[in-house]
């Protein structure tokens, strides 16, 4: 199950997500401290300027998809979206009392079940939005929620979740040079396929504001580890994404004979610089102590 937009952007942000993990102790957990676009696809302009927003909720989960199952019960809370900027808070309510704002709505889903929700939402409306802005989220669930993502299903407990952030990208005018020499390179698509996918894209990314990147996440309480992946397909996720967090997490190699190499190894053995001195001290005396001791056996003390 993925979102409709998913299906034609899934190389794309396979080219750009970068994924903050955490540890768990048999799959590596991805949240939404995350998604850091290139930089040649951001805006330089400093000033605020009016964009759409797309955001999705910082569940913390193995993959971040997730739908909730009942709509009605997800839209009985309340979320709200703050944008501080200057000291100035701008609160923006994306859904109350059951139906979303005006200028929102949730992102669509292929095949949903009936009655579910997707955890990600975009407005039409657009927003004053600026590099340098705070960002806070506070979502009120009035029941436990059940939901289901890619390999788990679990529950949103009920009460007050917070959370900070930044934008993960403020798009303008895109370059879409980087897109193109992917596409090229895979070679999977004619040149007009490829020109029509980007068209695609541009429209989903221009002028828009992505909030995906959380400081703090909202654990889910899982309940069974089977999501709609089937099991073979699940499992040839969890190997990909340990396969990831592998390549991710090894130390890069340096020459030796760099000042970075050396640099590395001090601080590899500084365990070794700092036991010296109390040691050689500690041998000093020790041998001190053992020659006074001959040399008054021997008679050489009086």
């Amino acid at each position: 199950m993925k979102t409709a937009t998913d299906s034609a952007m899934c190389s794309y942000k396979m080219y750009w997500l970068a994924l903050a993990v955490t540890f768990v102790p048999a799959v590596p957990v991805f949240s939404l401290h995350m998604t850091d676009m290139p930089q040649n696809m951001l805006t330089k302009a400093k000033e605020p300027r009016e964009r759409a927003i797309s955001l999705k909720l910082p569940l913390l989960q193995p993959r971040f998809h997730w739908t909730f199952m009942s709509r009605e019960d997800f839209l009985s809370g309340k979320l709200v979206l703050r944008i501080i900027r200057e000291g100035q808070s701008n609160d923006i309510v994306i859904f109350e009392n059951g139906k979303l704002s005006d200028g929102w709505e949730a992102m669509p889903i292929t095949g949903p079940r009936k009655g579910e929700i997707y955890f990600g939402f975009t407005s039409t409306r657009k927003y004053l939005t600026a590099p340098g802005d705070k960002l806070e989220l506070e979502l009120t669930v009035t029941k436990d929620l059940a939901g289901i993502g890619a390999m788990q299903t679990g529950i949103l407990p009920a009460g007050k979740h917070k959370s900070r952030g930044t934008y993960s990208g403020l798009v303008d005018k895109d370059d879409i040079s980087a897109w193109a020499e992917k596409l090229a390179k895979e070679g999977k698509k004619s040149p007009a396929e490829q020109e029509e996918l980007l068209n695609k894209l541009r429209a989903m990314v221009e002028q828009r504001a992505f909030l995906e990147s959380w400081k703090d996440q909202w654990s889910l309480k899982i309940t069974s580890e089977k999501g709609w992946l089937s099991d073979k397909k699940a499992t040839a996720l969890k190997a990909a994404m340990r396969e990831r967090l592998s390549r991710q997490t090894q130390p890069p190699e340096v020459s030796t004979g760099s000042v970075a190499a050396k640099e590395n190894l001090f601080h590899k053995y500084i365990w070794f610089w700092v036991a010296i001195p109390p040691v050689a001290l500690f041998a000093a005396i020790f041998f001190w102590r053992a020659f006074v001791k001959t040399a008054r056996k021997e008679g050489i003390f009086e």
